[in-house]
């Protein structure tokens, strides 16, 4: 049986470390058993102050180039109505349009064609289509299509009738907006079913006072 004739606390100052240590000493000569017992770790202190940042590192490579601007904008189009001509009107659709360079990418008339009024789907996909219509002294309701099938439909009137007589006239114009899920080659358009024209004062207004346009919201 050893007797243990010391018990020492030292402070291990090494690499910084305060760390606090136990020798126990057994035995009365020098090279007696001896033996250190490391203690528990004491509290966690404060964050010290932060230091200085440190130098800038070296500038990294150049990217590739981005691709045009164009190409990651969705499919959209923007048209106005060149004129109005009741007797050119066919299958009711509402035609010829104008595409504005202002509003349009370079491939739009890939997907809109003026002459006809339709809207080909390029890609599958919600859609959200507008269309305003102004008009003087007559009446007229107007559908958004999909395939020749009635979407959306909205009447605005510009006179006042009464015992089938116009009374009164005037100008009004009308709002629609329509949210479509449409797939590769529906074709989306502007019918008007109904049009009053009792008189050569009728008229469907152009140019900005009635316009067509429609965006991808995402793909399906």
């Amino acid at each position: 049986m050893l007797v243990c004739s010391e018990v020492l606390c030292k402070i291990n100052r090494h690499k910084n470390s305060y760390e606090c240590f136990a020798e126990l000493k057994c035995g009365g000569n020098t090279n007696d058993l001896s033996t250190v017992v490391q203690g528990l770790p004491g509290p966690r202190g404060s964050p010290g102050v932060a230091g200085l940042s440190g130098p800038m590192g070296p500038r990294g490579l150049m990217g590739p180039t981005g691709r045009d601007g164009f190409t990651e904008r969705p499919t959209s189009f923007c048209a106005e109505l060149q004129y109005f001509d009741l007797t050119k009107i066919t299958g009711n659709v509402l035609r010829p349009w104008i595409l504005s360079d202002s509003f349009n990418v370079p491939t739009v008339s890939n997907d809109f064609s003026e002459n006809t009024g339709i809207f080909t789907i390029p890609k599958n996909g919600f859609y959200q289509f507008f269309a305003t219509i102004s008009i003087s002294r007559t009446k007229v309701s107007f559908d958004i299509r999909k395939n020749d099938n009635r979407m959306c439909t909205i009447w605005t009137e510009a006179v006042i009738r009464s015992h089938n007589e116009t009374i009164a006239s005037g100008w009004s114009n009308a709002f629609i907006d329509c949210l479509l899920y449409c797939q590769i080659n529906d074709r989306i358009s502007i019918a008007i079913p109904y049009y009053l024209n009792e008189n050569f004062d009728s008229e469907t207004l152009a140019y900005l006072y009635s316009t067509f346009s429609g965006y991808l919201l995402f793909n399906i």
